[in-house]
């Protein structure tokens, strides 16, 4: 058992980098593929304790991967559940007529209106959180493009949507 111990401790201090780097493209973040790794290595070293393991790097770059996928989608269900959330909790306030193929006149001044609110709303936020809300959600850029335009991170561009949300649900609802 010493072995593999000892075989997985050589395989993390040669191999990490080129392991962080492939993460570190997949996930477009630090953190997250430094979190990814160390998992798959306490993945690894569990696996190679019970059996021996005849190609340590594709083993480990498989977990590895693997691991990467789960958290990419589990990122993705999170951020349509936070996206259905804001529709469901924001559609009558924010407008949901402006989806209407054909409104009445009063119905198109009534939209008007809640533009113009919106986006007196939206005046009220820092430059970076309102660009963040209106690529993701009136453009329906996904949050990587977003935070690539604007020359943020990724985590940072999601902060600022969910800011933005809870500044307009607030503030439209009080009107």
């Amino acid at each position: 058992m010493k072995d593999a111990e000892t075989a997985t401790i050589e395989l993390f201090r040669e191999r990490r980098l080129v392991f962080l780097r492939v993460l570190m493209r997949r996930l477009g973040n630090l953190e997250e593929a430094e979190e990814v790794l160390q998992e798959a290595f306490i993945n690894f070293d569990r696996a190679a304790k019970k059996e021996t393991i005849s190609n340590p790097d594709g083993y480990l770059m498989k977990i590895a991967l693997n691991l990467a996928v789960d958290r990419i989608r589990k990122d993705a269900s999170r951020r349509r559940r936070e996206d259905s959330w804001f529709d469901a909790n924001s559609a009558g306030r924010i407008g949901a007529q402006y989806i209407a193929a054909a409104p009445q006149q009063d119905q198109a001044l009534i939209a008007k209106q809640e533009m113009a609110q919106l986006a007196a709303c939206l005046e009220e936020l820092s430059e970076n959180v309102r660009g963040a809300f209106i690529l993701h959600k009136m453009k329906g850029l996904p949050h990587s493009e977003t935070a690539e335009i604007l020359g943020l991170s990724q985590s940072t561009v999601e902060k600022h949507i969910m800011k933005a949300m809870r500044h307009v649900t607030a503030n439209m609802a009080e009107d």
